[in-house]
């Protein structure tokens, strides 16, 4: 089937449930069955030339909602196999919301099952774009659903910035298919942003004062401040580069000197100094946890929730969020429509150079 190139591997159908095929071409992709349960099929994928994996579980959920739970649990025992980004996907039998069925006016226990799974899973719901439903039934389209979606883990928003989910061309089955696009990594300059934690940093504003002061430029007053404003962001990227200005480093290296004391704990009782220095690395890691969630909240635009409210995690989804919504990933260019990030920048360009330079009279 499909040709030497083309390695599958599937779950059967039995009974009234259908089954599930994966497929990959061997040439771009090294494919690794990792689990089959009864409702799921669980595969890691390798890119051949590129250092990248991702875990993918097919899902062919039953109709009855206390049939379902078994699906909800064997998606849960998989999560402990998973390194990296995993996407769950195909037909769940069952919607979250009352607004992805026609003529449905309330949530079902079924329903709010499945909402509460996808949270607490920590997973990513994508809209679903260009459509509203992925299952119809009758000629009239009399009934129809959101039955079918990919859910994502965190580290596919980790890995790509401008995820969807589309639906495809729908032959003769009563399902639309799906295509999940991650779209190009394409890293891009990275602009001077001043940071809120910065200034729950001891001695920040003590730093901030010298580098000014130890600024010389002549000239106009508004020149000479222009000048030291730079020169201060200059000096500021460059600490928020180094270990006291990186968060991820500062508490990597606090959880390894706490876990060396936990180790000290496993063969004798700690000194009165290093139970001291264990009380101040608990500490030091409750501030650092805190300006994280500052910073992702100043990233996340989410001001109505207050900080230290524990929300780091929905902070960096509503980030990420934020990157999607404005990811331009078509545009009209010349009367045709293109999907090329190369020809739409060149576009954007083009259209406020012309729009800027024209004389206003």
């Amino acid at each position: 089937m499909g040709g030497r190139w083309i390695k599958f591997a599937y779950l059967e159908a039995s009974g009234t449930r259908g089954g599930i095929m994966m497929m990959s071409h061997c040439r771009a992709w090294k494919g690794e069955v990792l689990e089959i349960g009864d409702y799921t099929l669980t595969c890691k994928f390798e890119a051949q030339f590129q250092s990248f994996s991702c875990h993918l579980t097919g899902v062919y959920a039953p109709n009855c909602y206390i049939e379902r739970r078994k699906v909800w649990e064997e998606i849960a025992d998989v999560r402990g196999l998973m390194e990296g980004p995993w996407a769950i996907c195909g037909d769940f039998n069952t919607i979250r919301y009352v607004s992805e069925k026609r003529n449905c006016n309330r949530r079902s226990r079924g329903m709010i099952e499945f909402s509460d799974f996808i949270e607490d899973m920590n997973l990513i719901d994508l809209q679903l774009q260009d459509g509203n439903y992925t299952w119809f039934k009758g000629d009239n389209h009399d009934t129809t659903s959101r039955f079918d979606r990919f859910l994502l883990s965190e580290e596919w928003d980790d890995c790509f910035s401008n995820i969807k989910q589309s639906p495809l061309q729908r032959l003769a089955s009563d399902h639309i298919p799906l295509a999940l696009q991650g779209g190009s990594w394409i890293k891009k300059k990275n602009y001077f942003k001043f940071e809120n934690w910065w200034l729950g940093t001891a001695g920040f504003n003590d730093r901030i004062k010298e580098g000014w002061n130890s600024f010389s430029f002549k000239g106009w007053p508004d020149f000479v401040l222009s000048c030291k404003l730079k020169a201060l962001k200059h000096k500021l990227k460059d600490w928020s580069r180094s270990e006291a200005g990186n968060l991820v480093i500062q508490r990597k290296q606090t959880l390894e000197q706490l876990a060396e004391m936990d180790l000290i704990l496993e063969y004798r009782p700690l000194t009165e100094e290093e139970s001291a220095k264990k009380v101040d690395l608990t500490l030091e890691l409750e501030g650092l946890i805190k300006n994280e969630e500052v910073a992702w909240r100043q990233k996340s635009r989410a001001l109505w929730l207050k900080e230290g409210d524990r929300n780091t995690k929905f902070f960096h989804k509503v980030a990420n969020a934020h990157k999607r919504f404005n990811y331009i990933d078509q545009l009209m260019v010349q009367g045709e429509l293109t999907e090329e990030s190369t020809r739409i920048e060149s576009a954007i360009i083009d259209f406020y150079q012309k729009l800027y330079s024209e004389t206003t009279h």
